[in-house]
């Protein structure tokens, strides 16, 4: 087994950093963050892919410059993710249709940590999603448990289109398994780190 880059473990220590600060101490979304991290003290191979970036990561600086204005751990959470940008392979989600030029011009999703991620594992599954102003991620679930941390502003819905939750910048968000939940941003780029403790299906 390497040992992991230092700018990956930086983004890593900061990430979880942001999360612990906006958590609850008590309740599942603490549990499941001191789950990852405890998971992230072991390394695993490194695997990068061949970085791909896609026209609308064009949105990226914009998103870092509103979160750097936030200060503190924000603040250095997108410099972290700044430092490790240009190694990731930006794709489109795969039920993502040219027809639907909205979305398939106005989104990009990016592995950090899993199977496709500049570290392989699939134990824990963290990434970053990019929305263009005005574009609204599809619903969908998953087994595994979900943590947000929103580097700008955006919506997130929860179990209907009822009900929307805005967590503000540096806020997070948490899905329970197979919750039903999509995001949409407003009139600026959407940018989110999400972290997926994977082990836990159901």
């Amino acid at each position: 087994m390497n040992a992991r880059p230092r700018d990956l473990q930086a983004f890593l220590d900061r990430s979880q950093a942001a999360i612990i600060a906006c958590l609850s101490p008590d309740g599942e979304p603490m549990r499941v963050a001191r789950r990852i991290g405890e998971g992230l003290r072991l390394d695993a191979p490194q695997a990068p892919r061949k970085p791909n970036r896609l026209p609308v990561c064009g949105q990226i600086a914009g998103a870092l410059q509103t979160a750097r204005a936030q200060g503190g751990a924000v603040a250095a959470l997108a410099d972290s993710f700044a430092a490790i940008e240009p190694q990731l392979a930006w794709d489109r989600r795969w039920t993502a249709k040219p027809g639907d030029a909205p979305f398939y011009d106005g989104h990009a999703n990016a592995t950090i940590v899993g199977p496709d991620g500049l570290e392989k594992r699939d134990d824990i599954w963290i990434g970053v999603s990019l929305l263009a102003p005005h574009v609204r991620y599809p619903d969908h679930h998953h087994p595994p448990q979900e943590i947000y941390v929103a580097l700008s502003s955006g919506d997130w819905m929860q179990g209907s289109d009822d009900n929307w939750v805005t967590p503000g910048i540096g806020g997070h968000v948490y899905n329970r398994s197979n919750i039903l939940h999509a995001m949409r941003s407003h009139d600026r780029p959407l940018l989110a780190i999400w972290s997926l403790w994977v082990t836990d299906r159901v």
